[in-house]
């Protein structure tokens, strides 16, 4: 978490407060489904905007939400589900790890599954050495002990059709073309969270910790500072969401959700009445979607 001193020193210094960036519509709270003792998190919003997969603070289970019709429906009840989770460009495959631990040892799986007839697949078996996965198009991609695999969702050829990052340990890594190397714009000694390709596959945008959001070329070049946002994620390839925070030390005393593009200017989407964290969105369908801490989940619609 960020402390208020450097928040109030990097947004004065490189953002251009109060740009019109989007147009915001409304902001409803959604009444998603809750469980007893635990608070209910958005994790993923579907590249169409028509659903959301939600778990908890606990990370236990899956639930897939219609945005439509409000109705719920349990993709898997297992525990360390809700941590990382991919949905295919098409929206109807799902992807995500599922930690477990064995003699107390931390290990992770890989599954996926088909929303179109609910069938499962373990992708990678429980490791003590996954160093991340991601979805391109109708193919899953996981990097297990230093060996990159390709797998065919909905019976597909696994091919790749864009760059792919990984994580592991805090560092970043990118397969292309078959070849798997080291990602580190900022320095091999910095620790990198939060990354993602630009819609159009020409960037990554990655947080390093203790300095902010950044975005550089594919290849690592031209690296530009985004200010202290937490959670960032791409709108469109001009523009990336996330969180601007406080906190004090151990827990987010404000929060809001801001829209930045890459020449430094900034929106303010959301007010004080909440903390809003996380943010989920989709530019396709218009819509953000954040979590508060207490478990209430928010749309943001964009026209």
């Amino acid at each position: 978490m960020k402390k208020i001193f450097i928040i109030a020193i990097s947004l004065a210094a490189t953002i251009a407060i109060d740009a019109q960036i989007m147009n915001v519509t409304g902001i409803e709270r959604l009444n998603v489904p809750s469980t007893e003792n635990t608070v209910t998190q958005a994790v993923a919003i579907s590249p169409q905007g028509d659903y959301l997969l939600l778990s908890t603070d606990t990370k236990q289970g899956l639930v897939k939400w219609n945005m439509a019709d409000g109705k719920a429906s349990t993709l898997t009840s297992e525990s360390g589900t809700g941590g990382d989770v991919h949905i295919s460009p098409d929206g109807q495959q799902v992807v995500y790890s599922e930690v477990s631990y064995k003699d107390n040892r931390r290990q992770q799986a890989v599954k996926s599954i088909d929303l179109t007839n609910s069938k499962k697949q373990t992708l990678v078996k429980p490791t003590r050495h996954l160093q991340g996965f991601a979805v391109d198009n109708k193919t899953a991609v996981t990097m297990n002990d230093g060996k990159m695999k390709k797998h065919a969702l909905k019976g597909r050829d696994a091919t790749l059709t864009r760059p792919v990052l990984t994580r592991h340990h805090l560092k970043l890594y990118i397969t292309r073309d078959g070849v798997t190397t080291p990602f580190a714009p900022n320095g091999a000694d910095e620790r990198y969270i939060w990354a993602s390709l630009s819609p159009d596959g020409s960037r990554v945008l990655y947080y390093v910790s203790n300095r902010g959001a950044f975005v550089s070329d594919i290849d690592g070049s031209n690296v530009i500072a985004m200010g202290d946002i937490t959670a960032p994620k791409w709108w469109d390839d001009n523009t990336i969401v996330g969180m601007d925070e406080l906190d004090d030390e151990y827990t987010i005393t404000s929060s809001r959700i801001v829209a930045r593009t890459l020449d430094g200017e900034q929106q303010v989407l959301t007010g004080n009445d909440v903390i809003a964290t996380y943010p989920l969105p989709s530019q396709q369908a218009g819509k953000i979607v954040f979590s508060t801490p207490d478990g209430s989940i928010y749309l943001i619609t964009v026209k």
